[in-house]
């Protein structure tokens, strides 16, 4: 009998999605009862008997097409195979894994198990990327040479004013996004004589925040909320692909 498992991930970033896969560490890492491994070969304890355990070790072969990777697991007794294709239209990360072999009811388990810890760690290290990502962008977008470069590999689309004491903040900014929605980049900047706001958008998600408040600078959306008074606002589209600004 074969097994076989599947799995879907929603994924914005293929090129560091790939990177993530490719490493066999992160898959090793994603073993449970694993009692040793190399870089080409994982040991795993199963049991085989009442409370006998044994020790199954895997030599480990990696692939890595256009749009797909590939592990493969080896020993004389049994093969496994996890496979992970990238899928740009749809924006999935499918995964499938698959084995055959002795020890196919312990196998089992370790390997939903591992299918589960793939989706898991993944996701984590992509949460804590985009938190990095985005905490680095706020804090360039204090700095005034990096706001020059921003304006300079774009174009003004929009400019008005904005009164806080009127309008709030959120629904306005919520409105160009949505009337500006075909560009993938954009950057809207806000000022009056005691304070400024400054925010980097890709595909409609916040990376950057930036806050000055009577000389005070900030980076979260807690201080763009307390903005009170007219400020003029302009709104810029970025030419720039999204991976060269991010």
């Amino acid at each position: 009998m074969v097994i076989k498992l599947t799995e879907e991930i929603e994924t914005t970033d293929d090129d560091s999605s790939k990177l993530w896969f490719y490493d066999k560490k992160n898959i090793i890492d994603c073993i449970p009862n694993l009692v040793g491994f190399s870089e080409n070969k994982v040991k795993l304890r199963v049991q085989s008997f009442f409370f006998l355990n044994k020790i199954l070790e895997y030599e480990i072969t990696s692939f890595i097409g256009g749009e797909y990777i590939e592990h493969k697991f080896k020993n004389e007794d049994s093969f496994a195979t996890l496979l992970i294709t990238f899928n740009k239209n749809r924006k999935i990360i499918s995964l499938s894994l698959s084995y055959s072999g002795k020890f196919e009811k312990q196998m089992n388990k370790i390997l939903e198990k591992m299918m589960k810890n793939l989706k898991i760690k993944y996701l984590e290290q992509k949460t804590a990327l985009q938190k990095k990502n985005n905490e680095s962008l706020s804090s360039k977008l204090a700095s005034l040479s990096f706001v020059a470069k921003l304006v300079s590999t774009s174009k003004l689309i929009y400019s008005d004013k904005l009164d806080t004491g009127k309008i709030d903040i959120t629904p306005f900014i919520e409105n160009l996004l949505h009337k500006f929605s075909q560009y993938p980049i954009i950057y809207i900047s806000g000022f009056n004589e005691e304070n400024t706001f400054r925010l980097l958008f890709v595909n409609g998600e916040l990376k950057g925040i930036y806050v000055k408040i009577s000389d005070k600078e900030f980076y979260s959306e807690e201080e763009l909320l307390k903005l009170k008074g007219l400020f003029h606002v302009s709104v810029y589209a970025n030419l720039l692909k999204p991976s060269m600004v991010i």
